[in-house]
């Protein structure tokens, strides 16, 4: 996430509360675990917060004179009692566990607003008792993007945080050096805004609220850096992919070693960030070796040349990458890319995943259970385009199967979000293009059509000025279907093949 006060129209106002309890080395900070069945970041651990909502507005809270700042301090309240169970800041109308608990059950239920609690309880609110901690912005890369106000606020005495399963798997009290620990063990992952409140936290509570308002730049750090797992750091690149995105994911692996997986920008401004960044992580003992490239499209190799040229670093890719352009090491399925370890062992392996093209690989890296997919699938919802002839349909859900037995946890896509749930991602991907395949059966009868024909019936759920992107999927559905003897065709058009349900 980006701490910079500009506000986008398109971004969600959303606010986040840091609980917490004890002081000095006994200080805590409740976090959660995000369930795998949510969109947004699911896996991922973070404070407890979420969207502000327009009866938000509605609760008095004497003193704040701003109205972002008054809605935002309202959401961190509701949140506080509908995903734990506490609420930090009452002066008058104190209530018992029982109480907030029968209170926490209609909210849930949306019977009522936390404006209407309060006035039937009598609760008024002291607003100094949320601290403001920071603002932060989803990054360019996501799909869904937030304006996020975060607090800290202490759980009042006798009041005790717990998570009912839904949106959230479990939550739990974690002093700060200790979830820093497991970070680094690779044992958790989350967004740059945890990580720096983390930190925050652990240097003790003396001017905290400064200390988190600023984030990364108090310590020197300018630079977006969006280390989701220690050792993986995100940075994206402006490029020209297909809408709707708009830049790509290079990742910079390792901690005393890297690979950079897809510089996808060859724009000076674009290396000169990149550059920076790598100089950073250089100066704290990750040197730069390899350049990876996970299939030869513009918008995944564009700064691949630069970068050689100023590190030094060996291009990386599959042998048929080598017919489109220069590289330095030609790998196969199965294949390791050596990364000396630093507190682990950052080994990544090859998995040839063709068909986006037939020159697509993956990286694993079994420790942290991470899989780099570059376009096999975006993050976030959505697909990739399957082009004939260099996509194929066929090989392109073999290779999705092929990586969910792997059975990864976290999934680092070349467009769109990084994200947790990685087996629930990418079967659901599957269900969809075996889905859409389905469409495209039913779209075939014996009178031959034409992809322009065809199109209108197979991909009636899209908007009709994306039809020519879905053409190319569509022939892919196709080809697949005269290979199987389900679908006939002239080279122009198609039909259903003699026998078929279709026909």
């Amino acid at each position: 996430m980006d701490s910079t006060p500009a506000r986008p129209k398109r971004f969600r106002d959303s606010a986040a509360v840091l609980l917490v309890r004890g002081h000095g080395r006994d200080l805590e900070v409740f976090w959660v675990l995000r369930s795998d069945a949510v969109a947004v970041q699911p896996g991922f651990h973070a404070f407890v917060g979420g969207k502000v909502d327009a009866a938000d507005a509605e609760l008095p809270l004497a003193g704040v004179t701003d109205d972002l700042d008054r809605a935002a301090r309202a959401c961190a309240l509701r949140e506080a009692l509908e995903e734990t169970g506490v609420l930090p800041g009452l002066t008058a109308g104190a209530e018992d566990a029982a109480t907030l608990a029968r209170a926490r059950t209609r909210l849930l239920a949306g019977e009522v607003t936390l404006a209407a609690l309060a006035t039937e309880h009598g609760w008024r609110f002291d607003a100094a008792a949320l601290t403001p901690a920071g603002r932060w912005q989803t990054p360019v890369f996501a799909n869904v993007r937030f304006d996020t106000l975060f607090y800290v606020a202490r759980v009042p005495e006798g009041q005790a945080p717990n998570v009912i399963p839904g949106e959230l798997a479990s939550g739990e009290w974690v002093k700060p050096l200790e979830a820093l620990e497991r970070y680094r063990h690779g044992r958790v992952t989350f967004v740059a805004p945890i990580l720096w409140s983390l930190i925050a936290l652990a240097e003790g509570e003396q001017d905290l609220a400064a200390r988190l308002v600023r984030g990364p730049e108090r310590a020197g750090q300018p630079i977006r850096r969006i280390e989701m797992q220690w050792g993986v750091v995100l940075h994206p690149m402006p490029t020209k992919p297909l809408p709707p995105a708009s830049h790509t994911n290079a990742y910079l692996i390792g901690e005393t070693e890297m690979a950079l997986v897809d510089p996808g920008s060859g724009d000076e401004a674009a290396l000169a960030d990149l550059f920076a960044l790598i100089d950073l992580l250089q100066g704290e003992g990750r040197r730069l070796t390899m350049v990876v490239v996970t299939h030869h499209h513009g918008d995944h190799t564009g700064g691949v040349a630069a970068v050689r040229e100023r590190y030094g670093a060996r291009v990386v890719g599959h042998a048929r990458l080598a017919e489109r352009m220069a590289i330095d090491v030609a790998v196969k399925d199965g294949d390791w890319l050596p990364l000396t370890p630093g507190l682990s062992d950052w080994r990544m392996r090859v998995i040839e995943t063709p068909g986006h093209t037939r020159d697509s690989i993956s990286l694993w890296q079994p420790r942290l259970r991470s899989l780099f997919v570059g376009d096999l699938l975006p993050g976030g919802g959505g697909t990739v385009i399957i082009d004939p002839p260099d996509g194929d349909m066929t090989q392109y859900l073999d290779s999705l199967e092929r990586v969910a037995a792997l059975e990864p946890v976290t999934l680092f896509p070349a467009h769109g979000s990084p994200q947790g749930a990685a087996v629930r991602r990418i079967r659901q991907l599957i269900a969809h293009r075996l889905e859409r395949e389905a469409r495209v059966v039913a779209a075939l009868t014996p009178e031959p059509r034409t992809l322009a024909e065809l199109v209108p019936f197979a991909y009636a759920d899209v908007k009709p000025e994306l039809w020519p992107y879905a053409e190319r999927s569509l022939l892919a559905h196709l080809a697949r279907l005269v290979g199987e003897g389900r679908a006939t065709s002239d080279g122009r058009t198609w039909s259903a093949a003699h026998g078929s349900p279709a026909a």
